[in-house]
């Protein structure tokens, strides 16, 4: 998401240079500021301006979910927002209270660390341990999966799993069958080339925080199951 922000500030800035900002006296809009701080997310509606104009687009699709710096709010309607030091605006639709991808995978992280209560750091958990899932791709399992899905289940209730292959679409929360589809993990944090996991039947025990690198999760049997 940090890529795609700062390619999208840099054309930004490069259309503005190209075209000229226009100034307050140049447009017709008048209009107060109300100043403001927070940050918001943009949406399918986003379209950045140089003034609190609709005629005075400077870049009109963005990708969704991307944090922004809002300065003021303007009487006629829009957002005042700041990009690397300068000052553009958004209309009032265009940006949104929550990241909602980031807040669901933050609550979930949070239900899923509270389950270290349970599921203490070396608790012993072997392949005698059973648990009878409700993701519905599997009834249940034993040892390594048998942790993950009840950890899965305190997180998610019973929403359905999907199995699919997408390393690029690892979240918080997603199972990942690792090692030729011979163990089981479930994901804790996703960094760039890695991920931080819980696991059981690690070394016949509870273990949290483990780093795998991602090249280490592709084989040609090992899968992810997802219930977003």
């Amino acid at each position: 998401m940090r890529k795609i922000w700062n390619r999208m500030i840099g054309l930004v800035f490069g259309v503005a240079l190209l075209f000229g900002t226009p100034t307050m006296e140049a447009q017709a809009a008048e209009f107060t500021v109300t100043a403001a701080e927070a940050v918001l997310y943009t949406n399918d509606n986003t379209v950045i301006l140089a003034d609190a104009d609709d005629s005075t687009v400077v870049l009109p699709e963005v990708a969704a979910n991307l944090p922004i710096l809002v300065t003021g709010v303007t009487s006629n309607g829009y957002f005042q927002i700041n990009l690397d030091g300068q000052i553009f605006y958004v209309h009032g639709i265009g940006l949104s209270a929550a990241d909602t991808t980031s807040t669901a995978e933050s609550q979930v992280y949070e239900i899923i660390m509270a389950q270290k209560a349970v599921f203490p750091e070396g608790m012993r958990w072997t392949n005698d341990n059973y648990y009878g899932w409700k993701g519905g791709t599997y009834i249940g399992g034993f040892g390594c999966a048998g942790f993950a899905f009840a950890v899965s289940d305190a997180a998610f209730g019973d929403v359905r799993a999907k199995i699919h292959k997408d390393y690029s679409n690892i979240r918080v929360g997603d199972i990942l069958r690792v090692d030729n589809d011979t163990h089981s993990v479930i994901v804790l944090e996703v960094r760039e080339n890695s991920v931080i996991v819980a696991e059981g039947n690690y070394n016949s025990s509870i273990h949290w925080g483990r780093e795998i690198p991602k090249e280490r999760l592709v084989d040609p049997s090992s899968y992810i199951m997802t219930r977003y």
